[in-house]
């Protein structure tokens, strides 16, 4: 793609799924949103998470200051494994299979790791050193591989 070509020659990686940046300027705001970090938004509009849960405030200033109730998402084991997967498998950096583990337990991991198996012939997926990670070039691939990894 030329779009890739040509940042990758001025020095710029291709870090997320629609982000370049140069060495050490990558975007911090959006790295929390990839590595489920919780944040606290405040002020009409706002976003919210938890780790578990994601609430927002009302758009309106007026209801805002009124102390209307954010609305809340109180997400499943199954939503947060395919976010897990969804926001990981968008960087460049992948994930642990420890940190996966972790998270989601033995039996999951191993369920995984055989569906892995399959897109790392393929070139799709690279597993190295117990971290998965798309390989470079083919992160505009990646919602094949994360939906391939997806429990049915």
């Amino acid at each position: 793609m030329l779009v890739e070509r040509v940042l990758a020659e001025a020095g710029y990686e291709h870090y997320e799924v629609s982000n370049y940046a140069l060495p050490h300027y990558r975007a911090r705001h959006n790295s929390h949103y990839w590595d489920s970090t919780p944040y606290l938004g405040i002020g009409p509009a706002a976003h919210s998470y938890d780790g578990l849960s994601r609430q927002w405030n009302v758009s309106s200033v007026q209801r805002y200051i009124a102390g209307e109730e954010p609305e809340r998402e109180q997400l499943t084991d199954e939503e947060l494994y395919e976010e897990y997967l969804m926001t990981r498998l968008r960087t460049a950096d992948g994930f642990t299979t420890d940190d996966f583990r972790a998270r989601f337990g033995e039996k999951r991991t191993r369920k995984l790791l055989e569906r892995a198996t399959a897109l790392c012939r393929e070139g799709l997926l690279n597993e190295s050193d117990g971290r998965l990670q798309i390989p470079p070039g083919r992160l505009l691939l990646s919602d094949r591989v994360i939906g391939s990894l997806f429990e049915l």
